[in-house]
């Protein structure tokens, strides 16, 4: 009996790698031909449907041109104002009146005149009566001693005194014109005015005369 020996197969691992290769590209091919070409039409039609219209560029308008036909201005020069010659106006003196017996001749009035009349005038002789509604000018006026009962009763007020006042600025006779409301404070006021207040003297026509005014001393509680 005769034995058959099989021959022995060896493997060639490049040659297995092309033909493994080859099957995987072949088989890419073949699912990229059978995968659906809508969505590729698709694109293709909506990319048709866009029309891109360009944009102009914005043009500047050009400044209107100048009109060529010259223009004729007139200038007109004022007219000089011709002002009227003035000459002075001369007023004839007035016709005399018939004079009549017992007339007296008046010189005109002149600035000359007017002067001389004017040094002339001697002030009204001083009558001796006191200057009426002076307004008197203190020189010392100290303020009068609060009354012990006015104190205790919150009297205040104000006195209005009439003084009248001697050459020499010393009061020589005081009296209430509008009381206080308070006795006390009334004669407190009189008393100091008179003992104590001396006043610059009035003058008239550069005399010392004597004057009456009005004055006020105020009481007041702080």
């Amino acid at each position: 009996m005769h034995t058959i020996s099989a021959p022995r197969v060896q493997l060639d691992p490049t040659r297995i790698a092309s033909i493994s290769g080859a099957i995987a590209i072949n088989g890419l091919v073949l699912l990229l031909l059978l995968a659906p070409m809508t969505p590729v039409i698709k694109a293709v039609r909506d990319a048709q449907d866009v029309i891109i219209v360009p944009m102009k560029p914005k043009e500047n308008p050009l400044p209107p041109k100048p009109d060529p036909t010259p223009i004729n201005v007139e200038i007109k020069h004022p007219t000089p104002t011709i002002r009227p010659e003035t000459r002075p106006v001369v007023i004839p003196p007035l016709p005399a009146e018939d004079a009549q017996p017992g007339d007296i001749k008046v010189p005109p009035v002149t600035s000359e005149n007017a002067i001389a009349d004017a040094g002339n005038i001697t002030p009204p002789a001083d009558d001796g009566k006191p200057l009426t509604g002076a307004h008197l000018e203190y020189a010392a006026n100290p303020a009068p001693t609060y009354p012990p009962s006015s104190l205790r009763a919150q009297e205040q007020g104000t006195v209005l005194l009439e003084v009248l006042v001697d050459v020499d600025g010393r009061p020589i006779q005081v009296t209430i014109s509008r009381s206080s409301g308070s006795r006390a404070l009334d004669a407190a006021a009189r008393r100091q005015v008179l003992a104590n207040w001396r006043f610059r003297p009035a003058m008239r026509n550069g005399v010392a005369v004597q004057a009456i005014g009005i004055v006020p001393v105020d009481f007041r509680l702080e």
